[in-house]
């Protein structure tokens, strides 16, 4: 099945698995962006600056940069720790409380220019999985559509689909 989450996002239930787990929700979320690939990679979303102040100042999130590393051969792991400022809905707030953070490890492949992550959460961790992949597609010159593929699997009876769409949804507004 696949459906609408606002402009530029769309949603899919991949093919049930055996047993009593659910199928993840898998969202292609896209963003563009008035650079090329490179500079993309180099001063948005490697940039120490321009994250800590997307984050913090223009998001509001707690941010934290917990390691960062490059190898020789342009190889990048980063992991970093988030608190997003999003209005949780009642039924969230009775699993999770008032608020939560993640941190989010990933690795970026610089022959594919593909960043890859994963991401655990700091409530309901066995439950709760989420990760993806991000790379950028040329649309002219000095022009990107950075593509999310976003694949979120809650594993909570009566309520997980519901807290796979708030996950994917508060992704492609932030």
């Amino acid at each position: 099945a696949t459906a609408e989450l606002g402009p530029r996002t769309r949603l899919s239930r991949r093919t049930p698995r055996c047993g009593y787990a659910p199928a993840p929700m898998e969202a292609t979320i896209r963003h563009t962006f008035d650079t090329d690939q490179d500079t993309y990679w180099s001063k948005v979303f490697f940039s120490r600056d321009y994250n800590t102040r997307l984050f913090s100042e223009a998001l509001g999130f707690g941010y934290e940069i917990l390691k960062f590393e490059e190898d020789p051969d342009g190889v990048r792991r980063r992991k970093v720790r988030i608190e997003p400022k999003a209005e949780l809905p009642g039924f969230m707030k009775k699993l999770i409380g008032d608020g939560i953070q993640y941190t989010e490890e990933g690795s970026f492949d610089p022959a594919k220019k593909l960043w890859s992550y994963k991401v655990a959460t700091s409530k309901l961790s066995e439950k709760i999985v989420i990760s993806g992949t991000f790379f950028a597609e040329p649309k002219g010159e000095k022009k990107i559509d950075r593509v999310c593929v976003l694949n979120v699997n809650v594993k909570i009876p009566l309520v997980g689909g519901s807290v796979e769409e708030f996950i994917i949804r508060t992704t492609r507004e932030s």
